[in-house]
């Protein structure tokens, strides 16, 4: 005869020794199955996390500015849903593990900007990263000290008469192509602002700070390194430019 699993078997008197010999009520196995989707769900979202941070990683050792369609498209496919709460937790695990801040430059584009400065003697750029380095703090200053902004024409000016010349497929010794750094590598990487200007006669080229800049590069750095080019003239003898730093450092606080 067939045992109904559902009923008591009885081994003695009191109520505690009544044992039930049952099948897992449907209240228990839903939540063993809950506690397991939500697990797995958690190590899939970590997974994410981890490939969204190695895929930003990789793009900023290009110092390439980052679009939402090709974080989406690379990393996320079809779980584009969990985009926002990715981010955040990405963005959190930039800036305390890795030094990073995860910046949003307008809807959609994003970048990467280092937080740490780097005081390290033994942690060198390579020496084409240095000389673009050089070339661009260059650029900035100049633009800089033409109040955030400067023709095509008064660069280029004030790089040749520094013996940086700065025509098409010109190769400087040190520099390497300059035009070509100037218009399309720090332009791309978020560096320069690039604005092309069309009238009836002709077309004019202007440069500002770019996005990237701002974070990286210091107004103060590049107006005391004119002061130590004047012998050391006070940097607040520029008056205009000292205002502007001093607002924009107050603003940054």
């Amino acid at each position: 005869m067939q045992k109904n699993l559902s009923q008591p078997i009885v081994r003695g008197r009191n109520a505690e020794d009544i044992v039930y010999y049952s099948q897992p009520s449907s209240s228990s196995s839903s939540l063993s199955q809950n506690l397991f989707a939500d697990h797995a769900t958690s190590k899939d979202n970590d997974q994410l996390v981890n490939s969204l941070i190695r895929y930003l990683l990789m793009l900023d050792g290009r110092k390439q500015i980052i679009t939402k369609t090709r974080i989406i498209k690379n990393v996320f496919g079809n779980r584009g849903k969990h985009f926002v709460q990715t981010m955040n937790n990405a963005k959190n695990l930039l800036s305390t593990v890795f030094g990073y801040k995860l910046i949003e430059l307008e809807s959609g584009k994003y970048m990467l900007v280092n937080e740490i400065e780097n005081t390290l003697p033994h942690i060198e750029p390579s020496a084409t990263e240095s000389s673009q380095m050089i070339l661009l703090f260059l650029v900035l200053t100049h633009i800089f000290m033409l109040e955030d902004c400067c023709s095509e024409e008064s660069l280029y000016s004030f790089l040749t008469n520094l013996g940086i010349p700065c025509e098409d497929d010109q190769q400087h010794s040190y520099f390497g192509n300059v035009k070509q750094l100037i218009n399309e590598i720090f332009v791309a990487q978020g560096y320069i602002n690039k604005t092309v200007l069309e009238t009836n006669n002709s077309t004019n080229v202007e440069f500002k700070w770019g996005y990237r800049a701002e974070y990286e590069f210091s107004r103060r750095k590049a107006l005391e390194f004119v002061s130590q080019v004047f012998d050391g003239r006070p940097i607040n003898s520029w008056q205009l430019q000292f205002k502007t730093l001093t607002a924009r450092e107050a603003a940054d606080k």
